[in-house]
């Protein structure tokens, strides 16, 4: 049953993350030095990794992975998710990366936002969600300090979303 909901969840955010464009070749950075990521360009690329972030309202998810995760469905909660793949060159194919994941958020005012992230870990991936309070129209921008296990470079990303309520 468990494993339902992996997949169902998994399912979903592949969906989000087919939907995305894929990032284009121009690396656009904040004054901090974060590359900048949103809906029209979701992926990031850290030399040997890849970052993937998608965001939506929990209102989107089926009711039975939202119990199996024990997230509310609500049109004001976001779910921000965030995958990181290490690229293996003797698989042949990106690999689910483990990483120290903290994360920052704030809307368009300044007015900071609580989210904690918890990793989710199943047989094929990794990933890491979040859950923050909306408004309608409400642009939140998520600053990410990914530091992929076994590595000691700080990846910096900023994603930005604005949620729809209504």
């Amino acid at each position: 049953m468990r494993q339902q909901f992996f997949g169902g969840l998994a399912l979903v955010i592949g969906l989000g993350l087919v939907a995305c464009e894929p990032a284009n070749n121009a690396t656009v950075k904040s004054g901090d030095g974060r590359q900048r990521l949103s809906v029209n360009n979701s992926t990031g690329e850290f030399g040997d990794y890849v970052v993937h972030i998608n965001a939506m309202t929990t209102a989107g998810l089926t009711p039975e992975v939202a119990q199996g995760y024990g997230i509310v469905r609500s049109n004001n909660v976001g779910l921000i998710n965030l995958v990181v793949l290490k690229n293996s060159s003797e698989v042949g194919q990106d690999e689910p990366t483990k990483a120290s994941v903290s994360l920052s958020a704030a809307n368009l005012t300044g007015q900071l936002k609580s989210v904690d992230v918890r990793e989710i870990e199943d047989s094929t991936s990794i990933y890491y969600l979040g859950e923050v309070s909306v408004d309608d129209k409400e642009t939140i921008n998520f600053d990410f300090d990914i530091l992929p296990e076994g590595d000691d470079r700080t990846l910096l990303v900023r994603f930005s979303h604005q949620f729809y309520t209504r």
